[in-house]
């Protein structure tokens, strides 16, 4: 007859090794979880330029104010090339917004990225240590900019029109496009590129184009200049020619249609 009064056999404990697995696994799922929460939540608040001015406090507001003030009135003057994206894209029916050109592609690498810059910035906020400078020739990460210049204006990199595009024709990221496959878009008879010794340049889009600086309207050349600030992409135009062996030439002469030769 079985003892009434007998214990249950004791459950044998987990080992030191056992229980350390789990804590360890428990905290890794538990990372990996918040990081999606965190990479999620991050993805879709950022689509918000009030989210992003909650922090970049000065100078971006600045920047978010004459975006708004173009998108109330399409026919206000436009002076920086940030500005003029939101312009276009009001004309067009469309929308932007300032995270269209701060991440790059939709890699995964470039989301990364980007989100590693927004820890960066807010640690920055929280520091007090933001740089109020509002004219800024320079950005903090040029890679995820230009990826994202290259993936809206594929079209004019590949588009060939003898001297009025070579500045074009001859980035090093046009030669990358050429390399994938892309074909050359010809406008003019042209079919291929001008002085083509140059096409590995080192330059990039943002040595002609700064987003947030003001550009001189008035200037006799400005709709031909586009709002490109005129002292960099000379400083740029030097650059690339003395890269290619090819003499300087001057920005106002081949604006003016009077910088050299248009022969293929």
């Amino acid at each position: 007859m079985a003892n009434k009064n007998a214990r249950p056999p004791l459950a044998k404990k987990k080992s030191p090794v056992v229980r350390a697995l789990l804590i360890i696994g428990g905290a890794i799922a538990a990372v990996a979880v918040l990081g999606i929460v965190g990479f999620t939540t991050g993805t879709v608040l950022e689509e918000n330029n009030a989210f992003c001015t909650s922090c970049h406090t000065v100078p971006e507001n600045t920047y978010v104010d004459r975006a708004n003030v173009v998108l109330a009135n399409v026919n206000a003057p436009v002076a920086d090339l940030a500005t003029s994206h939101f312009h276009v894209a009001a004309t067009k029916g469309a929308t932007t917004n300032c995270i269209s050109c701060h991440r790059g592609s939709s890699s995964l690498g470039d989301r990364a990225q980007t989100l590693a810059l927004a820890l960066k910035d807010t640690v920055t906020f929280i520091s007090g240590k933001a740089d109020p400078t509002i004219e800024k020739p320079t950005i903090a990460e040029p890679v995820l900019v230009n990826t994202a210049c290259i993936g809206c204006h594929e079209k004019t990199l590949l588009t060939v029109n003898g001297n009025a595009t070579h500045f074009h024709n001859l980035l090093s990221a046009t030669a990358a496009l050429i390399a994938s496959g892309k074909p050359l878009i010809s406008t003019s008879g042209r079919g291929r590129i001008r002085n083509e010794s140059g096409k590995q340049s080192t330059l990039t889009c943002t040595d002609c184009h700064s987003a947030h600086m003001t550009q001189n309207i008035s200037d006799p050349l400005a709709s031909k200049l586009k709002l490109v600030d005129k002292t960099a992409a000379q400083k740029a135009c030097d650059a690339c020619h003395k890269e290619s062996n090819q003499r300087s030439q001057s920005i106002d002469r081949l604006l003016s249609g009077r910088g050299g030769d248009d022969d293929d």
